[in-house]
């Protein structure tokens, strides 16, 4: 079974081109936890990851796991593996072979990478797959080739580069269930990189936010998405509601406005669109602008007038 150890990123710098791609970096995740690491496209998630593993080299700053520094160590012996978007199988190997090619570099004898291979394939859902050939796979199921296969190096420290990004709402699903009971059984140190929100508040033990390659705030999901301690993390975790008030803005998420007939406030409909879940409400008048999901049943007309409740509990104040 996998090792628990924790990964400390301090002070990580990174430059390409004469640009600074990651900017002092601090970022840990604890022994056998999940930390997930969010950002917009371009702001250095995958340059993070390729620097724990030793993809990437370092300006400044150090990577530890367990304690122990991985300067100068290669990417092979740093006990460190990366699932990317990409499952990267082997095609002229069958499943199984992809599975068993990963025991046999990681030193299992022969004689067990047979057996071996098949339990991993258990252990991710794979049952009787052992002789299909890869290109026969769907994307979600070479993904979960690949999670075996990962799991076979037996890391201290796994890295998930957007493993779900390509597949589809269904398969995405189910395969954040399985990383996540996957993570929880072995005790894995995982660290998740990903521009999805949902799947972000799903995962992580933490989160972290990068931005423009700097970590702007780290915390337990539910603190972050509620609570997020500057405008900048506001606006990418979705609170579309900042107001002005005095000495700050006053921060509400969409999802805690609330319609209510008898509101001393009263908002126009500017906007209304079914999202499946929810519908998502544009509301405005006098210069004031709210965004609000309300339950579907909600279904006030474009150029209704309605009451509008900000409940105090989920108000915050941010530095202008």
């Amino acid at each position: 079974m996998s090792r628990s150890a924790g990964l400390q990123c301090r002070a990580v710098t990174v430059r390409a081109g004469g640009q600074t791609v990651l900017d002092a970096v601090d970022l840990g995740v604890p022994a056998g936890r999940l930390t997930v690491l969010v950002g917009p496209s371009g702001a250095g998630k995958t340059t993070l990851l390729r620097a724990v593993a030793g993809l990437a080299p370092l300006a400044g700053g150090s990577v530890t796991v367990g304690g122990r520094d991985l300067a100068g160590i290669p990417t092979h012996r740093r006990g460190v593996t990366v699932l990317f978007q990409e499952p990267r199988l082997f095609d002229n190997l069958d499943v199984a072979g992809n599975v068993a090619f990963a025991l046999r570099v990681a030193g299992v004898p022969r004689r067990h990478r047979s057996q071996q291979a098949v339990a991993l394939l258990d252990e991710v859902g794979m049952t009787g797959f052992a002789a299909r050939r890869v290109r026969t796979l769907s994307g979600g199921e070479q993904q979960r080739v690949a999670l075996a296969r990962a799991l076979a190096a037996d890391p201290d420290v796994l890295l998930l580069d957007e493993p779900l990004s390509a597949l589809d709402p269904d398969r995405r699903a189910m395969l954040r269930t399985l990383l996540r009971d996957t993570q929880r059984r072995r005790g894995l140190t995982v660290l998740h990189v990903t521009h999805d929100q949902a799947e972000a508040a799903e995962l992580g033990d933490r989160l972290a936010v990068l931005l423009g390659g700097r970590i702007m705030a780290s915390g337990p999901p539910e603190e972050l998405f509620e609570r997020p301690p500057t405008v900048a993390v506001a606006r990418f975790l979705g609170v579309a509601n900042l107001l002005p008030a005095d000495g700050g803005l006053v921060a509400i998420r969409p999802e805690r406005v609330l319609l209510d007939p008898s509101a001393p406030l009263q908002l126009q409909v500017t906007a209304s669109h079914y999202l499946g879940s929810h519908r998502r409400l544009r509301l405005g008048s006098n210069g004031l602008r709210l965004e609000a999901h309300v339950p579907t049943e909600q279904d006030p007309a474009v150029g209704d007038w309605v009451g509008v409740r900000l409940p105090a509990e989920h108000q915050w104040v941010l530095p202008a």
